[in-house]
């Protein structure tokens, strides 16, 4: 067991750069104990007899397997700069692990803007709207009036929107935008690197000069990666006329009293390129401190009442997840799925999002291709929850389409196993 102690500090000591993008024990955390042991047996590691097996005491073993192969194989050596980054390309060749990269990311792209727009407020950047200024595809527009007027245009991108034509078009976008402000910022998270790779965006957006920004939501941190620099092709006369153009109030301003981000941004670490990677690696005690300093908040909970996913062709529920703190009447939920097809105009027939008052309570709804979800809530949902609706109803057609298919041959909803889903029901919705 102390060998395997000694792995994990050898690969921190001797490998692992300052700052890693991608942390493996949150990976193995939101992994389920099955997926993690089939990882296991398929690749033959062995494991310490545990009295009560950990998710970090099988990271340890997985690592230190993968790294005895690193350090006796010329050939891998060639190809991986170090054995922590050969070790986070083989556990994401696994699709039932790689699939918890999603947690690297935002559920809402609200939430990713809001968290950038919150730090930059803190530092003395006043934050704007540009995404309805037509034809600039700007997220948004930063200002900074003293002690001279800066300004800088925002393209903010989630891992789940960054593909290749995505992110070659963002390239394009963000070369054009360099007319318009003294710089160009590129935001996206741990997921959005990884799509693209480190090393390529570090070069693009160093031929950009633009500066690259990195948003952790596991860990809520902000790593500033590049550090950008004027445009050469940047017109004052252009800016001003763009300027004009924004909405006369900010959606964030700089306070002199309070500071609203809940995110670390350690300025002494950022813009050293080189000094991040794509991959982490914690001992048990630093990831406890790390988990204690990152304790969830849920947003929603205290305004969610129930979830009910529902079969778009039958209107029978597939899903019900309620409150545990403020259950929901089932005699109101019952009179409500009755009343659905009476105002399905009400909140929209096909793709549409709108929120309706039933009986004292907000319920929003989104829908997918097979199922629709009405969310209740004692409060109307913001943009950031609307979006999460949405997520779900996407990530449940995705995952359950055979529970789906089953359920609308038989209308038996038992083979959902709501031990698995409720968790991620509670995540992505923030409840």
């Amino acid at each position: 067991m102390e060998s395997l102690d000694n792995t994990i500090q050898e690969l921190k000591d001797n490998y692992e750069k300052k700052n890693g993008l991608i942390c493996l024990n949150c990976l193995f955390n939101k992994s389920r104990f099955e997926e993690i042991e089939q990882y296991i047996e398929k690749h033959d590691i062995s494991t310490p007899e545990f009295d009560k097996p950990s998710k970090y005491g099988y990271l340890r073993s997985i690592a230190a397997h993968h790294y005895q192969e690193y350090t006796q194989n010329e050939e891998i050596q060639s190809k991986f700069k170090n054995p922590i980054i050969y070790i986070g390309k083989k556990i994401l060749q696994e699709e039932k692990l790689k699939h918890y990269l999603t947690r690297f990311d935002f559920f809402a792209r609200q939430d990713l803007i809001d968290a950038f727009s919150d730090w930059c407020a803190d530092i003395g950047i006043s934050v704007y709207d540009a995404s309805k200024i037509n034809n600039k595809n700007i997220d948004l527009y930063l200002i900074r009036r003293t002690p001279l007027l800066r300004s800088e245009a925002v393209f903010i991108r989630t891992g789940s929107q960054l593909d290749e034509e995505n992110y070659k078009n963002t390239f394009y976008l963000i070369n054009e935008a360099s007319k318009l402000a003294t710089w160009t910022v590129f935001v996206t998270t741990p997921l959005g690197v990884y799509n693209i790779g480190l090393d390529r965006m570090i070069s693009d957006m160093e031929k950009l000069d633009t500066w690259l920004y990195v948003v952790n939501p596991l860990h809520k941190e902000i790593w500033g990666i590049t550090k950008g620099g004027k445009g050469k092709d940047y017109d004052s006369d252009m800016r001003d006329a763009f300027i004009e153009k924004l909405p006369k109030e900010p959606i964030r301003a700089p306070s002199k009293v309070i500071t609203i981000s809940k995110y670390h941004f350690d300025d002494d670490d950022s813009y050293k390129s080189k000094n991040f990677s794509l991959f982490e690696i914690f001992t048990e005690e630093e990831m406890e401190q790390i988990q204690e300093e990152t304790k969830i908040e849920h947003k929603y909970r205290d305004i969610f009442r129930n979830l009910m996913i529902i079969d778009k062709d039958s209107g029978l529920p597939l899903i019900s997840y309620s409150s545990e703190e403020q259950p929901l009447d089932k005699v109101l939920i019952s009179g409500f799925l009755t009343a659905m097809d009476n105002f399905v105009s009400e909140i929209g027939g096909t793709s549409s999002m709108k929120d309706i008052n039933y009986k004292g309570l907000y319920v929003q709804a989104a829908y997918g291709k097979n199922v629709k979800a009405a969310l209740f809530l004692s409060d109307p949902a913001d943009k950031s929850l609307k979006e999460r609706l949405n997520y779900l109803v996407n990530y449940i057609e995705t995952h359950y389409d055979n529970e789906i298919q089953e359920f609308r041959k038989t209308g038996d909803s038992s083979m959902v196993d709501e031990k698995k889903l409720n968790p991620l029901i509670i995540e992505i919705l923030d409840v």
